[in-house]
């Protein structure tokens, strides 16, 4: 069994927080005291704080090294402006699950692609890279691209937005599937200088892939 101290969590490490309804944000670790509580920011939307209410419970989830670690606590104390932070409960159930570097999740999501709407789409994804079909290819082998797609976070299906650059990895041909229809092109893209939240978030796309297997 993981303990906390196992986890290593460092000050300022984004977490994902699900409340019990299924809404999800984003926030920020700020410390704890071991065995008492964990302190972290209130998340903000839309410029405001999110509503919470003491003895709330929330579950947190973090990317620790190839793992996925999940938290469940209790809101404890809520402090407000000018402050905006929260003790939450010591956790005592933590859960992991491993990613590895081939853990993709099967999408079909839409990519603009340098500017470009609707370029190709991806048709698999991990926390490190994707892959994408398209009509024809979308630079060089080992160019840098700009990569920017939109996919639904469950159970709520909120919006997460990714915008972020990568590298073309490989290209190659494959036949199409339809009879008479052009051949497509498949790259392998790796993702670089990914935002703590957007890591996260995909994060969150792969874990729930992996927990429908």
């Amino acid at each position: 069994m993981t303990t906390f101290k196992e986890i290593n969590l460092q000050v300022g490490t984004r977490l994902q927080l699900t409340l019990p309804h299924g809404t999800i944000y984003y926030t920020e670790f700020i410390g704890y005291v071991d065995g008492e509580y964990l302190i972290i920011k209130t998340p903000f939307e839309n410029g405001l704080s999110v509503r919470m209410v003491v003895d709330q419970p929330v579950t947190l989830r973090i990317l620790s090294r190839a793992d996925v670690v999940t938290l469940t606590c209790m809101i404890k104390t809520i402090f407000r402006a000018p402050y905006y932070y929260m003790h939450l409960s010591f956790p005592k159930d933590i859960k992991t699950m491993t990613l590895r570097d081939a853990t993709r999740a099967k999408v079909n999501l839409p990519v603009q692609v340098n500017g470009i709407a609707g370029a190709g789409v991806i048709t698999d994804i991990s926390v490190t890279g994707a892959g994408i079909i398209a009509d024809k290819a979308l630079g060089e082998l080992n160019e840098e691209a700009s990569i920017s797609f939109d996919f639904p976070i469950k159970p709520t299906n909120q919006s997460a937005h990714i915008d972020t650059s990568a590298t073309i990895r490989s290209i190659q041909q494959v036949s199409s599937k339809k009879k008479d229809a052009p051949n497509k092109v498949a790259h392998g893209i790796l993702f670089h200088d990914l935002e703590p939240t957007s890591q996260v978030m995909l994060l969150n796309l792969v874990y729930e892939s992996m927990n429908r297997l």
